[in-house]
């Protein structure tokens, strides 16, 4: 029999022991060493709280506990009749609570929805319904009285308290579409008759030289008009109270020959209103305003000294959020003071492409922006599939904070909601619907915990 001395044993526990300590201290290196690399690693991905297989045919309305979502129906039978369902959904587990089939239209358009003193309003041809938040039960309904409609644009323009605000640019001459001049009326109704009514004096059109739409809101209406005269085309903007129908102010703007007219949008209770000037010496000069919704008056100005396009995208309490870019592509965001009009910073995003996000959200030092994902690109029998995702980019510095799984083969048409967590207000929650581009496949509203 062999026998090992208890010596050499206690040596060979020491190697043992040694062994184990320089194996620990290089697991924890090579453990510090991978956590350091994914805290600079900005591709955090976060998976969605729940998903609903919904197409949304208009922008999200959350209440904080429930999101509503308007789904078109697709009938091959009866192509004309374009009928919808609006559906309530719990914010919390994406359960939807209950649907309701919605008046038919008789012309493609989308539709409105609106939420406005505890009640959720849709519009359809001929007026607007209102359903009750819990149950969906139809409360209350307003009919139109004026039945004259182009049939191209939905005619609901806002609502305030129990006042709907709806019209319509009617062709004078229906013979000939090519050449023909449009009259535009206005009606604020309740729901037992018309209040006042208003026929723009000038022929034209609903709607700016820049795609901006009507708006209600804080009592007010902005109503946007384009019109020729033997001067040239001018953009109109008619600024009226919603309760009385009296005009509170009226602006007129030039389009200049050149066709690139102005840039405007409406932001909470101020109009920002990009002017060009000069620019038939091929030198563009721009200038941006902030109008007071209500009075008319300008509060500030900014020149715009180089040759860029500026579209303003979202407000914040304090500052402005606004798209900067030379002929439309290779942009940069710039953030001006909301009082002031003053230069406080700029930053870049990398979005896949160079073009200007059409539809973004602003809340919380974040800005969500579809991306689109441009490696590893594919292509089916249909052509290239478009594969994209929604970033969290931060508003000082730009970079991606987070994003969320890849969106396949789809797009993001309307602006994501943020809404507080009920039982935490401290937390946020992230919804948005994704329209799947292709016949098979499903469109889907998502949730995501932001982080």
């Amino acid at each position: 029999m062999h026998v090992i001395s208890s010596k050499f044993k206690l040596l060979d526990s020491r190697k043992l022991i040694n062994f184990g300590k320089y194996f620990l201290i290089s697991l924890l290196l090579l453990l510090g060493l991978h956590l350091a690399a994914n805290a600079n690693n900005p591709e955090v991905i976060i998976q969605p709280e729940w998903t609903a297989n919904l197409q949304a045919s208009t922008p999200l309305i959350t209440t904080g506990e429930q999101v509503f979502v308007i789904e078109d129906l697709n009938d091959s039978v009866e192509p004309k009749d374009y009928s919808a369902t609006l559906f309530a959904i719990n914010i919390a587990s994406g359960k939807v609570q209950w649907q309701q089939k919605l008046p038919f239209r008789q012309n493609p358009g989308s539709r409105q929805l609106i939420l406005e003193n505890g009640t959720i309003y849709v519009s359809h041809d001929d007026g607007v319904t209102g359903f009750n938040l819990k149950t969906g039960s139809p409360k209350i309904s307003f009919k139109y009285t004026n039945t004259n409609s182009s049939g191209s644009r939905d005619r609901l323009m806002g609502i305030h308290q129990d006042i709907v605000v709806y019209g319509d640019s009617i062709p004078i001459d229906k013979s000939d579409f090519s050449r023909t001049e449009y009259e535009t009326k206005v009606f604020a109704i309740t729901k037992d008759k018309t209040i006042w009514s208003y026929h723009l004096p000038k022929n034209g059109l609903i709607g700016g030289i820049s795609p901006i739409e009507p708006v209600v809101q804080n009592g007010i209406l902005f109503l946007p008009s384009r019109h020729n005269t033997t001067a040239g085309g001018i953009e109109q903007f008619t600024v009226m109270d919603v309760a009385s129908g009296k005009v509170l102010w009226t602006w007129e703007a030039p389009r200049q020959p050149d066709g690139l007219g102005s840039r405007s949008n409406v932001l909470g209770d101020t109009l920002f209103y990009t002017s060009v000037f000069d620019n038939g010496k091929m030198q563009p000069s721009e200038r941006l305003r902030a109008i007071d919704l209500k009075t008319g008056k300008e509060k500030w100005s900014y020149a715009i000294t180089d040759e860029t396009n500026w579209r303003t995208k979202a407000v914040s309490d304090r500052e402005v959020l606004i798209w900067e870019s030379k002929d439309n592509v290779n942009g940069n965001f710039v953030v001006l003071d909301k009082e002031t009009g003053k230069f406080l910073r700029r930053f870049t995003v990398i979005l896949g492409d160079s073009l200007e996000p059409q539809t973004l959200t602003w809340a919380g030092g974040l800005v969500y922006i579809e991306a689109l994902e441009t490696e590893n690109e594919t292509v089916d029998f249909f052509g290239p599939v478009r594969n994209s995702w929604l970033g969290a980019f931060d508003d000082k510095t730009g970079k991606l904070v987070w994003r969320t799984s890849t969106l396949l083969n789809s797009s993001i048409n309307y602006p994501p909601v943020v809404s507080a967590v009920a039982d935490k207000p401290e937390k946020k929650r992230l919804i948005f619907a994704s329209n799947f581009l292709r016949t098979e496949g499903s469109s889907k509203v998502h949730s995501f915990l932001i982080p």
